[in-house]
C-alpha cells in the first residue's frame, strides 16, 4: 500500500476513530482531493461514519449477550428502534 506524503493506512485508521476525512486531510496538510485518491488507488472504502456505527453495533451485541432487552438497550444507548434495528442488519455477521 503506498504512503501519501510519509503517511500510512495504519495511521489513516486510527485517525478515523476521531477525525473524518476533511480533518485529516487538513492535519497532514493534504487537499481532500488527494485524500480521496489516495484513498481510491489503495482500495480503501471505511469512512469515519462507518467506524462510529460499528462502535455502536459492538455495543449492542455485547448489552444483548449481557441479557439487556431490546427496549432497555434502546434507553441505554439514546437510540430509536428503527435505527437499531438498521444497525443490526447493517453489520449482521461482522466481528
Amino acid at each position: 500500500m503506498k504512503m501519501i506524503k510519509g503517511h500510512s493506512y495504519s495511521e489513516y485508521r486510527s485517525l478515523l476513530n476521531h477525525w473524518n476525512d476533511a480533518q485529516i486531510a487538513e492535519r497532514w496538510n493534504i487537499t481532500h482531493t488527494a485524500l480521496s485518491l489516495w484513498k481510491k488507488e489503495n482500495g480503501i472504502f471505511i469512512t469515519h461514519y462507518d467506524v462510529k456505527r460499528l462502535k455502536v453495533y459492538r455495543k449492542i451485541i455485547r448489552l444483548q449477550k449481557m441479557g439487556y432487552s431490546f427496549e432497555k438497550i434502546n434507553r441505554l444507548m439514546q437510540i430509536s428502534p428503527v435505527k437499531h434495528r438498521q444497525i443490526l442488519e447493517d453489520y449482521e455477521g461482522v466481528e
